[in-house]
């Protein structure tokens, strides 16, 4: 089984993407956890029920789909169409929320109410973990909130984006979530360079607390860029991915965990 955790739908900024584009990459996988670009793009103007019910009828014709409550907190007063969402539709395994294209400074009070009701339904939050130093979308401000919120299970995607060093400070703080238990912060692993997961992996398999490596999900972040600009670029990733893998750890459980558990568990599939 390999779940993917971090993939999109919807027409906006990054492209036109159909539910059929993005399970046409999708060969080998069993379930990939989808969100519509359509409730982060704010330009495309469709609310928190229109955009969501879109990606829930695509869940439905399409069961592979796994999909998540894309939130607009920069364009709404509180998360009541999300706590509607919630309560009417069993389907949904998470919430997104993408401080960088939104400009809304991830440690903003406006995500408050959308943790609170994270919390009450328990379901995991998927953040877009920018740059280390972004004013919107760095994983210190992820990590405040999250401090705010320490019962809400908070996924760093991408777990930074830039160079290495960006991604080991973003390694840091988990860590220190970790150690200190200030937070639950997961991440995911799309567009993250090997070298990299390797760091990340080892840093939480030897934490002061023990092994938790089960706070790390693959993901591609699909149909997004080169997946949609390049054939054959997914499963090309996937491929070396997986061979890199176990050329460096020869640990299949490890992979499998990696590739499947880990989300499993998390989303609740």
């Amino acid at each position: 089984m390999i779940i993917d955790a971090h993939t999109h739908i919807g027409r906006a900024f990054w492209g036109q993407f159909t539910p059929e584009i993005l399970l046409s990459m999708l060969e080998g996988i069993d379930y990939a956890v989808c969100s519509n670009l359509e409730g982060i793009d704010g330009w495309v103007g469709k609310d928190e029920f229109e955009c969501n019910l879109e990606m829930l009828a695509a869940s439905k014709k399409y069961p592979k789909l796994k999909p998540l409550i894309a939130c607009e907190p920069d364009r709404t007063k509180n998360a009541d169409a999300v706590r509607t969402l919630l309560k009417e539709y069993s389907d949904f395994v998470g919430l997104k929320l993408h401080p960088e294209f939104t400009k809304l400074p991830a440690d903003s009070e406006k995500y408050d109410d959308y943790m609170k009701t994270a919390e009450e339904f328990d379901m995991p939050c998927l953040f877009h973990a920018g740059h280390i130093n972004s004013k919107y979308s760095s994983p210190r401000l992820i990590y405040k909130k999250a401090k705010q919120f320490p019962k809400v299970k908070i996924i760093l995607g991408h777990l930074s984006t830039g160079i290495s060093y960006s991604r080991k400070a973003a390694i840091d703080i988990i860590v220190e979530s970790i150690e200190k238990e200030t937070a639950l912060l997961y991440t995911d692993i799309s567009w993250v360079d090997f070298e990299d997961t390797v760091m990340l992996i080892d840093r939480l398999k030897h934490t002061s607390k023990g092994d938790y490596t089960h706070r790390i999900m693959w993901a591609s972040d699909a149909p997004v860029g080169a997946f949609s600009e390049q054939k054959n670029f997914y499963g090309k990733n996937l491929s070396d991915f997986t061979d890199n893998f176990l050329k460096h750890y020869k640990d299949k459980k490890l992979l499998e965990n990696i590739m499947y558990h880990n989300a499993k568990n998390l989303f609740k599939l």
